[in-house]
């Protein structure tokens, strides 16, 4: 009995590590899967039909979010604060009257209060004056932050900062992971020449889920290569050239010498010997031979 019990624990685990090498695949790859990066392709076949895609490296850049427009108001002339219609952190709109004053020379109070009125649509970031307080003409008293835009200024060296498009669109993302899309709007004319850094501004439209102040990291794509792109590995280095595998119009097998040109992560670029919509293997066996069925298992 117990030989017959470690005969069929032993028929178990061969059982077993079949099924998972029929599930994995040779080398312990997956055997089916959906379709490889630069390609397309049904199921788990290896076959890809060339397809033209942008790729692009990025940097990371990061910075501070800053009010578009910041607006000192200023009193308009001298004497005493009569009232404040507005506090701190409120939402006010252009032309709305933050505060009152009562002219100096108004002994007979025979005008009215002066008023003084948002030049601006944002929120209300300090209250320089006190209610009753004397104040003359300049006098600092309301500061607005514009709540149109945010403004991000970050900096990137000289040798990032021609290869980056002005105008592009990009993506932000706050320390707590919360995504806000933007525009690049300008890049500095100059370096600062003691650091040899230029000056990149973003600007991202008002949103609730961001705050002034708040640390935005941009990844900023560079280096934008629209092509024909393949996986590394389906391309092969034979004889001082690299080849790739097509399946050509008889469904066979062709090994073609092609020209690579820059690599993006996984993908490179074919820059000569492969045309949009040709087939190619973005799988190799190792096992391939020329002429062989393109659906045939390797010998």
């Amino acid at each position: 009995m117990k030989k017959a019990a470690v005969v069929v624990l032993i028929l178990s685990g061969l059982l077993s590590v079949v099924n998972v090498w029929t599930q994995q695949g040779p080398g312990g790859r997956p055997g089916g899967g959906g379709t490889a990066t630069g390609g397309a392709a049904t199921g788990g076949s290896p076959i890809a039909v060339a397809q033209v895609s942008e790729q692009y490296h990025s940097i990371m850049v990061g910075g501070r979010l800053e009010p578009e427009s910041r607006i000192v108001h200023k009193i308009s002339t001298g004497g005493f604060v009569q009232s404040i219609s507005v506090r701190e952190g409120q939402l006010v709109e252009a032309g709305q009257e933050l505060l009152s004053v009562k002219r100096k020379d108004d002994v007979m109070e025979l005008y009215k209060p002066v008023p003084l009125t948002a030049r601006i649509s944002g929120r209300v970031s300090e209250v320089l004056v006190q209610p009753e307080a004397e104040v003359g003409t300049g006098d600092p008293a309301v500061v607005i932050l514009g709540t149109q835009s945010y403004v991000l200024q970050a900096n990137v060296s000289d040798k990032d900062a021609f290869r980056i498009d002005v105008g592009q669109q990009v993506t932000g993302r706050t320390t707590e992971g919360t995504a806000i899309r933007g525009v690049l709007r300008t890049r500095s004319q100059e370096p600062d020449y003691s650091t040899g850094l230029f000056e990149l501004t973003f600007q991202f439209p008002d949103s609730q889920r961001v705050a002034i102040g708040e640390f935005v990291l941009i990844d900023l794509p560079i280096d934008r290569v629209r092509g024909l792109f393949v996986p590394r590995d389906a391309a092969v280095r034979r004889y001082g050239r690299f080849y790739l595998w097509i399946v050509n119009e008889s469904q066979v097998l062709e090994a073609r010498a092609v020209t690579l040109g820059p690599v993006f992560g996984d993908l490179v670029l074919i820059s000569e010997g492969l045309k949009p919509g040709e087939r190619y293997l973005r799988r190799l066996t190792g096992r391939e031979r020329e002429g062989a069925p393109a659906g045939a298992p390797a010998q």
